[in-house]
């Protein structure tokens, strides 16, 4: 007699070597182990034996039958699941109305046997399942134990072993799974692996925080981007992209990011003579106070759409720097007064509508936003190639309070507006507590001040120097916020590096020689194009509205019926909308889930999901033509 879990052996690795090529190649190895053990003890290989064999096979778990016959397991003592009846256990997990909505992504992090996957791939085919074992041992067990066909027939999932949480977070973020989802875990289930998986909780946690900031940025700011980038189209005539720079410094040259935090102050002095040792970098914030020590950098980030960031610069010169921007800035950042102006790869959908047309699928070069423009001044040092980036300023914290450097816009404008009622220390104390605060340590491992939305950031540079290791980032100073990875370096130490101002200032201006400005008459076939298939996707979302608002008016006995007949024609209508190429540009202005959820809550309710879905529509509809309109108005 064929034993369970050997059966289970043989069908789990065919279909699992034709479903999950890729990873099968990772658990080979065990697959082989097993097939060898089988080959030489086929004859032992009994019902009656299962657990024994099971037992010697994978020693880091203990086997047993469950009350209801099922196999359960422990490990160090601990049960994996329920003694009695581990399949009704993970079916409790199921009976609620997040199992029914399609639009939750299932996340199980830690499996043991399995069972929670496998009874949810049993009841749901449509939504995405995501299996996280980070230890393909482990993984491979499960596959023995118990028959996974449900799992290899399920067209959306999955699996993830063998990885380390730090790459596994932007995989699901790239594929937009941790927007919206459920998280299936157990303590017990993930003791094997206790630190990997509070790591990886922790990074889903401050991505979750990331997207909730993001969604908030969007909802308050996307009619502002739209404006921008709309006034700002003909810098595609005029501008070249940062392409241009990509990896010129060949890791010859190190840059210097200057941030505008309090410790700056510390390295201004010095920067002038930093500046023939290294590529200076300034974001839009520092600008001011490096002029006030007569240092124009080599390169000025402002890549915030707000009218504040602009603010940064206003008034001001540098005629000697290039300014690093998007086209979705605020349109007065245009003008400023300095040697070049040269764009990133576009933030928003109406910049890389134009990007694609205009550069056939080539790119202006792109930049990593991290939430902050010292993040993204970071991640242009490592594009144009820099051996070493040291960051100055980068302080995260509020070193004695303080929350920007001398000279800055917000320290000037704090106290330009200090009073007898309203002195600046108060000004300044409510940007100091904006966010929620939280205590940690510097490099001098004293206890400083910061806050959650810094913290963000520090988690962002943590993150990149992990994935870059290559790029070697050092810190300036000792009092700013300590983060992993980040070394402690001394403006000293960039002072005994040689000269290479000649070197840095050929290789800049040997790489714009490669400038080439956008086809004027493609700039104008592309605007026009914009708008025909704006005004055309606009045609299409006012008959949607008017087949769903006429269904809706119906009389409640006939409106289903009639909605029957329509399905046809509303399914063409929405194969046209997500088939266009203004699509994307119009999802800018377009709600936000969230925002939908709330326009639908205030819809009274259907006793018919079909009905409530036409309902849906018709909301979808109306936002559509709205933002559309809001593109109208300045296109």
């Amino acid at each position: 007699m064929t034993c369970i879990w050997n059966k289970n052996f043989t069908n789990n690795t065919r279909r699992f070597k034709t479903r999950f090529p890729e990873l099968y190649e990772i658990l080979l190895p065990h697959f082989e182990s097993v097939s060898k053990f089988l080959s030489q003890n086929e004859e032992n290989c009994t019902v009656e034996k299962d657990i024994n064999i099971l037992n010697k096979i994978f020693p880091f778990w203990n086997f047993s039958f469950s009350k209801d016959n099922n196999l359960t397991v422990k490990e160090n003592g601990v049960f994996l699941h329920s003694g009695y009846s581990p399949i009704k256990e993970v079916q409790k997990l199921f009976n609620c109305s997040e199992a029914k909505d399609e639009d939750i992504n299932w996340i199980f992090a830690g499996i043991g046997l399995g069972y929670a996957p496998l009874e949810f791939a049993k009841i749901n085919a449509s939504n995405l399942i995501v299996i996280i074992e980070p230890d393909p041992g482990f993984l491979f067990a499960s596959m023995c134990a118990l028959d996974w066909t449900p799992i290899f027939n399920h067209e959306k999932c999955i699996i993830i072993t063998e990885t380390n949480p730090e790459q596994i977070i932007p995989l699901l973020d790239s594929l937009h799974v941790i927007e919206k989802s459920k998280i299936i875990t157990s303590s017990a289930q993930t003791q094997h692996q206790k630190l990997w998986f509070t790591n990886f909780f922790t990074l889903l946690e401050r991505n979750k925080q990331k997207q909730n900031i993001n969604t908030n940025t969007l909802e308050r700011f996307s009619s502002l981007w739209l404006k921008n980038s709309a006034k700002n189209l003909q810098a595609f005539s005029t501008c070249s992209g940062i392409e241009i720079y990509k990896d010129m410094l060949e890791r010859k040259i190190p840059s210097v990011v200057c941030a505008a935090g309090p410790t700056l102050e510390t390295v201004l002095p010095y920067l002038n003579k930093i500046k023939n040792k290294a590529v200076i970098i300034a974001v839009d914030t520092a600008l001011r106070s490096l002029l006030r020590y007569n240092i124009e950098p080599d390169f000025i980030l402002l890549i915030d759409p707000q009218y504040y960031a602009a603010n940064h610069i206003a008034g001001l010169t540098s005629p000697s720097s290039v300014l690093i921007t998007e086209s979705s800035v605020y349109p007065s950042v245009m003008r400023f007064n300095c040697r070049k102006k040269v764009l990133c790869e576009s933030l928003f959908p109406l910049g890389q509508f134009f990007e694609t047309k205009l550069l056939l699928n080539k790119s202006l070069g792109k930049i990593t936003a991290g939430g902050s423009v010292s993040t993204s001044a970071w991640d242009f040092a490592k594009y144009i190639g820099s051996k070493s980036i040291f960051m100055a300023g980068l302080d995260l914290g509020y070193p004695e309070n303080k929350t920007h450097i001398k000279g800055s816009t917000f320290e000037e404008k704090s106290h330009s507006t200090s009073n007898k009622l309203s002195p600046a220390e108060n000004n300044l104390c409510s940007i100091l507590f904006s966010a929620s605060n939280e205590k940690s340590v510097n490099y001098q491992n004293d206890e400083i001040i910061t806050d959650s939305k810094m913290k963000l950031f520090a988690w962002w540079f943590e993150s990149q120097i992990a994935k870059y290791p290559s790029f070697e980032t050092y810190t300036l100073s000792s009092q700013s916020l300590k983060i992993p990875g980040m070394k402690i370096s001394s403006v000293q130490e960039i002072l005994n590096f040689e000269d290479c101002y000649n070197i840095k200032m050929d290789l800049i201006k040997s790489c714009e020689k490669r400038t080439c400005n956008f086809d004027p008459q493609l700039f104008a076939q592309t605007l026009q194009e914009l708008k025909t298939t704006l005004s055309d996707l606009y045609e299409q979302a006012k008959k949607g509205y008017f087949i769903c608002d006429k269904i809706l008016s119906e009389p409640s006995a006939n409106a289903e019926s009639y909605a029957r007949t329509k399905f046809e024609d509303l399914g063409k209508i929405d194969n046209y909308i997500m088939n266009s190429s203004a699509k994307n540009v119009a999802a800018l202005v377009f709600p936000t889930q969230r925002q939908l959820d709330e326009l639908l809550s205030k819809e009274k309710p259907y006793k018919s999901s079909i009905l409530n879905s036409i309902q849906k529509s018709r909301i979808i509809y109306s936002q559509l033509k709205n933002a559309i309109k809001q593109y109208q108005k300045y296109l």
